[in-house]
């Protein structure tokens, strides 16, 4: 659990607004690692950011970093909820139980192959849950990171100029 310690999550979070990028490009490549990170299965979602980063001209680095909006701790939740809504859109009439159920084995053992054994109308409400949580995800995530950004460089910028006006007057 030492990777959600504060101290980490501060150099994390300071990484990602000292990133090179424009404030639209981390955006980007934010809304792109929230939207892999729902919609495409555990072990596919890097191989799935990266490219899709560089074909948008999204930073890269935030994009693989916010596919880690499911993990290991956050799955067992996500993925049955996810399945579930993706299911009552699609009008099949699967319980979260069952769902909860049925997601154990993909979730011990994240394989393409236990994916497919999972059943179609699973696999297609999975993917439609993720499409919905991942877009409304990527949407709030772009608008947060481009103003997170922005703000950052900003107070940095102030606080340089605040700092050259007191080194000119001494």
């Amino acid at each position: 659990m030492e990777y959600f310690s504060k101290k980490n999550v501060r150099q994390t979070y300071l990484r990602l607004m000292k990133h090179k990028g424009s404030p639209e490009s981390v955006g980007r490549g934010a809304a792109i690692g929230l939207l892999t990170g729902f919609a495409v299965p555990l072990s596919f979602q890097m191989l799935a950011a990266f490219p899709l980063a560089m074909l948008f001209k999204a930073a890269k680095v935030p994009a693989l970093l916010f596919t880690w909006v499911s993990n290991p701790l956050t799955i067992p939740f996500i993925y049955p909820f996810q399945c579930y809504v993706g299911s009552v859109l699609l009008g099949h009439s699967f319980s979260y139980e069952s769902l909860r159920e049925a997601s154990a084995n993909l979730i011990a053992t994240p394989t393409l192959a236990n994916l497919l054994g999972f059943g179609g109308e699973i696999v297609l409400s999975f993917f439609v849950g993720g499409l919905v949580f991942g877009s409304i995800s990527a949407m709030i995530g772009y608008v947060v990171i481009v103003y997170l950004v922005r703000s950052h460089r900003e107070k940095r910028q102030l606080r340089r100029d605040r700092k050259a006006q007191r080194l000119q007057g001494a």
